[in-house]
């Protein structure tokens, strides 16, 4: 159990329990399964399952329920009282902590702009569109912010993952966090120009993308380590288990029963696990050239 956690929510917009017109994922694929890019559209941790086979894996129905009007609520954060909102505010801060000191150091002349998380149920207006929990959690480009169904997150990490932890649940802010690095840092720009003008490379432009931010993530965790903050050494082999857990051929493994690599746009587990270890080896965020290996530089 890591000592990452806080009751302070001023980092964290809560939306939950507000209702709101529209459903599926708007302007972002009209409630269909789409890949999840980098320009201007949502990033994230999970591929979007495919619609009729979601509900039966997670015994759930209709998830396209209760959009928020985008807006942030009034009551926003006021007590994070259970312990999964402690350890999704701790993370939140923690890991913007770590980015606003470690970015002018690894990038002369940048800086790191902190942003928030969104919490919301079912579905929720963001810059990118309207988007379900389906989506699992995801950061939108075009707002700059995080958005997570917490339920919904706790169910795929114990479907897909088997089972959730503390670090593995932080890994998955680390990694959302990461997405907002390469929006402030400019790679999210670069990759969706090179997909334009490259688009057969575009699932190797997103996998590198996704496998970069499990770099991203491998780095923070690494601080968090050196700084005494994890309990034993078996934290690390959960937040590793969870990258294990949701690379492309893992889902892909689950949900259908095959496995296609030439529709992965996150990566194979071994890939996922293997950047997110250098980051947390290295500690060095600049070592987390992802592009050069998946697409040759």
């Amino acid at each position: 159990m890591t000592k990452v956690r806080s009751t302070d929510g001023s980092m964290i917009d809560d939306r939950r329990g507000r209702s709101g017109g529209g459903g599926g994922l708007g302007g972002l694929g009209g409630g269909l399964p789409f890949p999840i890019k980098a320009g201007g559209g949502i990033v994230g941790i999970l591929v979007v399952l495919a619609a009729t086979l979601l509900p039966r894996l997670l015994g759930a129905g209709d998830t396209g329920q209760g959009v928020s009007s985008g807006q942030p609520s009034a009551e926003a954060a006021d007590g994070l009282n259970t312990e999964l909102e402690q350890i999704v505010a701790g993370a939140t801060v923690d890991v913007q902590a770590f980015w606003s000191a470690a970015v002018p150091e690894f990038w002369v002349d940048r800086t790191y702009t902190e942003t928030k998380t969104v919490l919301f149920t079912g579905g929720v207006s963001t810059g990118c569109g309207n988007a379900s929990s389906e989506t699992g959690p995801f950061y939108c480009p075009a707002d700059q912010l995080v958005y997570i169904d917490l339920e919904f997150m706790q169910e795929l990490e114990q479907r897909l993952i088997g089972a959730t932890s503390d670090l593995a649940e932080q890994y998955i802010i680390a990694h959302e966090y990461g997405h907002h690095l390469q929006n402030l840092l400019g790679i999210n720009t670069m990759v969706q120009q090179a997909e334009q003008n490259s688009p057969d490379l575009a699932n190797q432009y997103s996998i590198a993308l996704e496998l970069q931010a499990d770099c991203f993530a491998g780095v923070w965790v690494s601080d968090v380590n050196q700084r005494g903050l994890l309990d034993s050494s078996a934290e690390i082999t959960e937040a590793l288990t969870a990258a294990e857990g949701v690379g492309d051929d893992r889902i892909q493994q689950k949900t259908t029963g095959r496995v296609d690599p030439e529709t992965w746009n996150h990566g194979s587990a071994e890939q996922r696990r293997t950047w997110f270890q250098k980051g947390f080896d290295t500690a060095d965020p600049t070592r987390c050239n992802t592009f050069d290996e998946i697409i040759g530089g």
